[in-house]
């Protein structure tokens, strides 16, 4: 795979769980999640738009630029004190709702991060840092929602460590 052929493809999966996201909010039935999947959803179709824009410079130069690629999401670290600070808070609703479409878009997210991570591994030193940034903001997307799971799930898990269980 070459570098506008991985731009293609990665344009291909922020795209698709931009609209996971969309449909995720209009179905959800708190603000709170409606709110946190429209604000994912945003982010992912700037990243549909940043990729196109690099495509297109790669295309009329054979090179690719790399401006600052931001998220609009806060750093995953806050999000994660947030979250934490909910934690005493009804479980089933803290910021994104529903179990089921939670467990969807980590599915997503990780599946993206995967394909970041593979392509990171693979690519020429010239395109790398492009999806390294791509891979950094994804884990980042990973972390939120996988937090989200855990507290809405009331799994004993916090971000994949155990806190407890039934015999504390």
């Amino acid at each position: 795979m070459d570098s506008g052929d991985a731009i293609r493809a990665a344009i291909g999966y922020e795209e698709r769980i931009r609209d996971f996201y969309a449909e995720a909010a209009r179905e959800a039935k708190g603000d709170a999640a409606r709110a946190l999947y429209s604000a994912l959803g945003e982010d992912e179709a700037s990243h549909a738009a940043y990729l196109k824009a690099r495509l297109a410079v790669l295309e009329r130069t054979g090179g690719i630029d790399l401006p600052p690629l931001d998220s609009a999401l806060p750093d995953p670290k806050h999000i994660e004190a947030s979250i934490g600070r909910a934690a005493a808070g009804t479980a089933g609703e803290a910021l994104g709702g529903e179990v089921g479409a939670l467990e969807r878009a980590l599915r997503a997210e990780e599946e993206t991060s995967a394909f970041y991570r593979d392509m990171v591994a693979r690519l020429p030193e010239p395109s790398r840092p492009l999806f390294a940034r791509f891979l950094e903001i994804e884990d980042g997307h990973t972390r939120i929602v996988r937090a989200e799971l855990d507290q809405v799930s009331r799994t004993g898990h916090w971000f994949d460590v155990r806190e407890f269980d039934l015999e504390d």
